[in-house]
């Protein structure tokens, strides 16, 4: 059968697992560091992509939410939070409970993610040592007095992010998610495939595109007790990774678009 050269199609752009992931490739390279400073690098880049994670499920909520144009500018206006609130509450979900533990700690982390992008002098408590002979020059040592968020157990200050930081922060993330997508929107396979990943659209036919390093990202984070699984991306199966330099789209059976209600 001849086929034609090409085909009119458009390729719809998530950002959400491209965040998901480098939140998570971020904190394995925060965990692997011996370096201090590295450490603090891949904590915060991580932390970041986390934050980002949760607008870009807002934004995908919003997108799914049929109203009009006019109205779905209006509330593109909205911070992330209140933008998921509102697109869950016009699909008919009227039980987010901002009380909730996974609220507090998503809030948090939009609000650190506010204080890190537009950063701002600070005072610190801090306590200065005994000074120390190192030879050619003087070591001063001393100490920080650090405020915490409560909930998610974390420095406010960004200089204070390790490892342990970023973990928390990909464990509150989890929680948020399987919160608004499975307790709340009870969002099964399909749903899923077609709210969150980019694809590649031809007429009426969506193609979701998940790729094997989303896999093998959310993998390595599951061996560290982060379960991302109730957002059904499969696992990999146990083989060596295929050499490439392109992203090949894996998941290409033909889905028929379905609107999250």
């Amino acid at each position: 059968m001849d086929l034609p050269h090409s085909v009119p199609a458009s390729f719809r752009y998530v950002a959400f697992y491209d965040l998901l992931v480098d939140a998570a490739f971020h904190h394995r390279l925060a965990t692997a560091s011996a370096d201090g400073f590295e450490m603090s690098r891949h904590a915060r880049a991580s932390i970041l992509s986390a934050a980002l994670c949760i607008e870009s499920l807002a934004n995908c909520l919003l997108d799914a939410a049929e109203v009009s144009k006019s109205l779905r500018d209006q509330l593109d206006k909205l911070p992330p939070l209140p933008k998921i609130e509102t697109a869950l509450r016009l699909g008919g979900i009227v039980t987010y409970d901002r009380g909730r533990s996974q609220v507090q700690r998503a809030a948090e982390l939009m609000t650190a993610r506010n204080d890190f992008v537009h950063p701002k002098t600070s005072q610190l408590p801090t306590a200065i040592q005994e000074i120390e002979d190192a030879g050619n020059e003087w070591r001063i040592p001393f100490s920080f007095d650090a405020d915490m968020w409560r909930g998610l157990d974390i420095p406010k200050c960004s200089m204070f992010w390790f490892a342990p930081s970023s973990g928390k922060v990909l464990l509150a993330l989890r929680d948020y998610l399987e919160y608004v997508l499975v307790q709340l929107m009870k969002a099964d396979e399909d749903t899923l495939g077609l709210l969150l990943p980019s694809r590649l659209e031809v007429g009426e036919v969506r193609t979701a595109g998940v790729y094997d390093e989303f896999r093998r990202e959310m993998s390595m984070l599951k061996g560290e007790g982060l379960d991302f699984s109730f957002l059904k991306i499969s696992e990999l199966p146990d083989q060596p990774p295929t050499p490439s330099n392109e992203k090949t789209v894996k998941n290409s059976t033909p889905t028929k678009f379905k609107r999250y209600r």
